[in-house]
């Protein structure tokens, strides 16, 4: 295993109505010039119905590592703040699966 490869985790945005853009670069801290040095990409974001808030997957180097950790999505109208997490949003304990 190579330290600091990149790993599928979740991302929350600080605002639940804010949806990423998908391919969209994340960096550790905000207001990055370009060129920056991403740590990872948006691979998918959605509005979740079911958890009333927006989710997204990222690819992040060091990915498990980093949960609770905040980063920096790169986007046109300025950086977004969001928290990664696990990449498991809806019933992760499986209670409606074996339940």
């Amino acid at each position: 295993r190579r330290e600091g490869r990149r790993q599928l985790v979740g991302l929350l945005t600080r605002d639940p109505k804010v949806v990423l853009e998908e391919g969209a670069q994340l960096a550790e801290r905000p207001g990055l010039p370009a060129p920056m040095k991403a740590v990872g990409h948006v691979t998918s974001s959605y509005a979740s119905a079911a958890l009333g808030r927006s989710i997204a997957l990222a690819m992040v180097a060091g990915g498990r590592a980093r949960v609770g950790q905040a980063l920096h999505v790169r986007a046109p109208g300025g950086d977004i703040e969001v928290e990664v997490t696990s990449p498991v949003f809806y019933d992760p304990e499986g209670v409606r699966l074996h339940g």
